[in-house]
């Protein structure tokens, strides 16, 4: 698999692989990416032994993981909408698609072998950091 960047919190281990073409706040942008969680993720521990699946808080982590690699500051303010599709498994490529609406919702589709497997409308609070100005 591709070189991946780890990310620290809820997706902690799991593969994601930083967006080409990073984003920007001035118009409304949609971000392209790809991860993947190992069987070992803590996420697949107790959901569901024997027939683990990725829960459901990690589809909404793992947008939100995906939006903290190009902004300095994400936090979520509500779940607006999430519809879970198909069950993702260990190992599974997840082809993540991400829009900043232009209403200030982020709007994102988890595809695996060309099927979407969610979809979900999340409010979010988006900060850029400003280079530090010289003198």
């Amino acid at each position: 698999m591709d070189a991946a960047k780890f990310i620290l919190g809820a997706c902690s281990g799991a593969h994601i692989v930083p967006p080409e073409n990073p984003p920007s706040m001035s118009t409304v942008q949609r971000i392209s990416t790809r991860a993947w969680f190992p069987a070992q993720h803590a996420g697949f521990q107790g959901h569901f032994p024997g027939n683990a699946l990725l829960p459901g808080f990690l589809h909404v982590e793992l947008v939100l993981d995906i939006l903290r690699l190009s902004f300095s500051h994400v936090e979520l303010q509500a779940v607006q909408n999430v519809k879970f599709l198909r069950p993702v498994l260990a190992e599974e490529i997840i082809i993540v698609l991400v829009s900043l609406e232009a209403d200030g919702s982020v709007a994102a589709r988890l595809h695996v072998s060309g099927m979407v497997v969610s979809e979900l409308v999340l409010d979010v609070s988006i900060a850029v950091a400003w280079p530090d100005q010289k003198s």
